[in-house]
């Protein structure tokens, strides 16, 4: 039996068919904007940190929220400071 070539493209035209389609609802799917989460509902937002602090900055902001004593602050600023009063 012979077979005319047309019948071999008429057999390719639905797997053609279903690849574009396959490609199709991927494209759209992949095209979907991305949802963006909005901040939790719970506490104050997080402060952002100083571009950068010198240690006798980080010192001095620990001492005004009362972590350190004024003696701990005065010997720490003095070690950093490289004062020596041993």
């Amino acid at each position: 039996m012979m077979f005319h070539s047309g019948f071999i493209l008429l057999g390719l035209i639905p797997l053609l068919l279903v690849g574009g389609l396959i490609a199709l609802v991927v494209w759209a799917i992949t095209r979907q904007p991305q949802h963006v989460l909005p901040a939790p509902p719970y506490g104050p937002p997080a402060q952002p940190m100083p571009p950068h602090e010198s240690p006798l900055d980080i010192l001095a902001r620990r001492f005004a929220a009362g972590e350190i004593s004024a003696d701990e602050y005065q010997k720490a600023r003095d070690l950093l400071k490289g004062d020596s009063k041993s």
